[in-house]
């Protein structure tokens, strides 16, 4: 759900620091639908964008952080079990290149 500053009625500016990944992503996703309609004034969508982007620096860093911390079990070459990062490489197009053809 979209924070609203209840002073000027545009978006809170500040991404709270307790603010679930979950809620963060869903206000990320509202924002965005927001400023696509092209019904918000200039001025707000000034706004609402740096609260976007905000939300998503700090979707980012939550993603990078959880990423960090994973790790999968892998046998050796000696079949003893060992803690290894997990590959992400799945042959699939990351979300930078699907952004970036979506805007072309």
């Amino acid at each position: 759900m979209m924070r609203i500053d209840e002073r000027n009625g545009a978006p809170s500016s500040q991404t709270e620091p307790q603010l679930p990944f979950e809620e963060a992503l869903q206000e990320l996703a509202e924002i965005v639908e927001l400023l696509e309609s092209g019904n918000v004034p200039l001025e707000q969508s000034i706004v609402v964008a740096q609260r976007g982007l905000a939300l998503a620096e700090y979707c980012d860093a939550v993603v990078s952080q959880a990423e960090a911390t994973l790790e999968q079990l892998v046998a050796n070459s000696d079949g003893e079990l060992v803690a290894q990062r997990m590959s992400y490489d799945d042959g699939d197009e990351d979300a930078e290149d699907v952004i970036a053809s979506e805007h072309e």
